[in-house]
């Protein structure tokens, strides 16, 4: 299933992931979805240990990290060591996205210098049409055993996106409503109209 959806995220082009991730995101509400560093920042979080990050750059760059608190490959919040180590060969300019951003309240800090990066469970990052998964992430995997995207958990916390399968108005809108709340009709009609934006 990771790797199904680790392959539907590859074959799916930047503009049509921004898409989907705009809808889910804007449809949580307005505190997931911000300009941060001159990017745009989506956050996929239904407050269950689990979560995806998403920064889109004017180039068209994109950074991703997803994060489950029981995934193999999660660092403790004072690893601030391993931490670095999943960001490296990631471009710089992404990483400064994720960097000493004094409005995040998930980071691992470094307690000699005070530096901060950016939780996640693991990283990932497009240079606008090909998506890798960063090198310090796979040495690190490599190092524990790790498949890099099961002990992950990464397929979790994407599944409302729905990569390699039609993503319709009304698996978004329950993330937000019920099918029986009587305005779940609008908020169905809000999400349609999302979708049909261009990226």
């Amino acid at each position: 299933m990771a790797d199904e959806t680790w392959e539907a995220l590859r074959g799916t082009p930047p503009s049509e992931v921004r898409r989907r991730v705009a809808a889910v995101s804007e449809t949580l509400g307005p505190r997931f979805v911000k300009e941060a560093r001159g990017a745009w920042r989506y956050e996929f979080n239904q407050g269950i240990g689990q979560w995806a990050v998403w920064y889109f750059t004017p180039d068209r760059q994109v950074l991703l990290l997803t994060y489950e608190g029981l995934a193999d490959t999660t660092p403790s919040s004072d690893d601030y060591p391993t931490m670095e180590m999943f960001y490296r060969d990631v471009p710089d300019d992404l990483v400064a996205l994720v960097r000493n951003d004094d409005e995040l309240c998930t980071t691992v800090i470094n307690k000699e210098s005070g530096e901060t990066l950016h939780w996640a469970s693991s990283v990932f990052w497009c240079d606008g049409s090909t998506w890798w998964i960063s090198e310090g992430f796979l040495d690190f995997c490599e190092e524990e055993g790790y498949d890099p995207l099961v002990n992950s958990c990464f397929q979790d916390p994407l599944f409302p996106y729905a990569f390699g399968r039609e993503l319709t108005a009304e698996s978004v809108a329950r993330l937000s409503a019920n099918e029986d709340d009587e305005w779940f009709g609008d908020v169905v009609a809000e999400v349609r109209e999302r979708l049909q934006r261009q990226y």
